[in-house]
């Protein structure tokens, strides 16, 4: 997912075929959804 980020760190909408960019920048759910994911890996690993 941080690989689809652009060069300010920002991630749209929805990603093309071809990793292009789509739609608006809805960051506020962006956030969560990584923060979410890092929370469970750590919850995971210990």
């Amino acid at each position: 997912m941080l690989t689809d980020a652009n060069h300010v760190g920002l991630s749209a909408e929805q990603i093309g075929q071809t990793g292009e960019q789509q739609g608006n920048f809805p960051q506020a759910l962006t956030h969560l959804s990584m923060i979410n994911a890092a929370y469970n890996l750590d919850r995971a690993l210990r």
